[in-house]
């Protein structure tokens, strides 16, 4: 047997220098990723990888690797298999997660002097990657000639289709679809109206939203705003202020824990002297408990907090704690629209130490697609509260609506953003004026 120590920067390049030196019948016997240079230097060297092969061999010399014939050659075609799966085995190993479950395919040895040149080790890697990735989309999408399993007509493929590009996972769009199948007769479900008006309807059934913060029976409510940085909420409590302050009349008081950032306090004292609220800054907990205890006779109390990274975790816990300890706060979960799904499930999942009770969207007119919101809302069984449409205070806000939503995901032409109040009219005249200047995302 003839062994050999191979270093090279990725496994494709190290899988081709082995098929070069010692055959396709090479077996693989260990990797590891060591780095370059010798100690103390090794230390602060280029990470490579280590793989160590070995090779049956006769008197010393490598077994022909194709030509060969009888016993000899029948043991090398039989070891071939055990090699391929030796190699699809570690590159599963250094594969990325999501792709993992996908058929590896090993790039062809290197061609012989004269022959065209092939594409390098790592391109072929990421060009099947690709297509791996490429196959398992279009796996998802339901075919409108192919709908045997879900025994969908052509209109209702159609409409899967199209939720599916308005951002609702495939099995989420099936179900809907699958309801669809359901509820409408043979010559229904072959009229792309009749189906999207039914969509419609099963839309407004499943989409659920909170209210507003203050109603007729609703005196006294204290309201935290929690979520990532640059989603918008410092913008979003101004809104809110704004709405409650100029149009219902009601006492508002500010507090906020986001004093690191001076230009947000700024920005919020800068609004509360314009709307005459008081604004409390806090640094802890205590600090805020203490703030909403002075301001307890204000009908509405609202928090406004920092936006923390995904390793953050600590600081997160204490906005927990601040619920724990006070009780009655209703907490929104403030997210952007434009934020792919998997990010979304990402952030909740690290803001359930808050325990989120209603769901708030923002730069809903910086996309085109809004299942996003109805398959979060799903997924978590929040209710959606507010959205905010731009940057103007407090024109582009609106109160979560489900008839909105619903013609919103289903693109009909009335249901784009334009400038516009919240729902419950705030009128042109009561716009809070800063000098020309607008809140920034924050």
């Amino acid at each position: 047997m003839k062994m050999k120590v191979f270093h090279a920067d990725t496994m494709h390049d190290a899988i081709r220098s082995i098929k070069e030196e010692l055959g396709p019948d090479a077996l693989i016997l260990s990797t590891k990723r060591v780095r370059r240079g010798s100690l103390p230097f090794s230390l602060f060297g280029r990470s490579l990888l280590e793989v160590t092969a070995a090779v049956d061999s006769i008197d010393g010399q490598v077994v022909p690797d194709r030509q060969a014939t009888g016993p000899s050659a029948v043991n090398q075609r039989e070891s071939a298999p055990a090699f391929q799966d030796t190699l699809n085995t570690v590159l599963h190993a250094n594969t990325p997660s999501e792709l993992r479950g996908a058929h590896v395919r090993i790039p062809p040895s290197a061609p012989q002097s004269g022959s065209e040149p092939v594409p390098s080790g790592r391109f072929l890697h990421l060009m099947n990657e690709c297509l791996d990735l490429q196959q398992r989309l279009v796996s998802w999408l339901p075919a409108e000639s192919n709908m045997t399993g879900l025994d969908f007509s052509a209109p209702l493929g159609r409409a899967c289709r199209f939720l599916i590009a308005q951002g609702l996972r495939p099995s989420t769009a099936e179900r809907l679809c699958s309801a669809l199948r359901c509820r409408l007769s043979e010559g229904e479900l072959q009229s792309d109206r009749e189906i999207q008006d039914a969509l419609h309807q099963l839309c407004l059934e499943q989409i659920r939203v909170s209210g507003p913060l203050l109603d007729a029976e609703t005196d006294y409510k204290v309201a935290m705003f929690v979520g990532p940085s640059g989603v918008g909420k410092t913008t979003a409590i101004v809104k809110l202020v704004a709405h409650y302050r100029l149009q219902e009349n009601r006492s508002v008081a500010l507090i906020t824990l986001d004093t690191c950032r001076l230009a947000a306090v700024e920005q919020l004292r800068m609004y509360a002297k314009v709307l005459g609220v008081p604004l409390e800054t806090a640094q802890t907990t205590a600090e805020v408990l203490e703030g909403i205890r002075r301001h307890r006779r204000a009908n509405l109390i609202m928090i406004d907090t920092p936006g923390f990274g995904p390793h953050e975790t600590a600081q997160i816990m204490n906005l927990g704690g601040l619920k724990d300890s006070y009780g009655s706060i209703e907490t929104h979960l403030v997210l952007s629209a434009t934020t792919r799904m998997q990010d979304l499930r990402r952030t909740m999942t690290r803001y359930e130490a808050c325990a989120p009770s209603r769901l708030l969207f923002t730069k809903l007119d910086e996309t085109e697609e809004y299942g996003n919101l109805l398959e979060l809302a799903h997924q978590t069984s929040l209710p959606l509260s507010y959205w905010s449409n731009g940057q103007r205070v407090p024109e582009d806000f609106e109160q979560a609506d489900s008839a909105r939503l619903a013609d919103l995901l289903l693109d009909r032409g009335s249901a784009r953003f334009t400038p516009s109040g919240l729902s419950s009219s705030v009128g042109r005249d009561s716009v809070v004026s800063m000098g020309g200047t607008t809140p920034q995302h924050t």
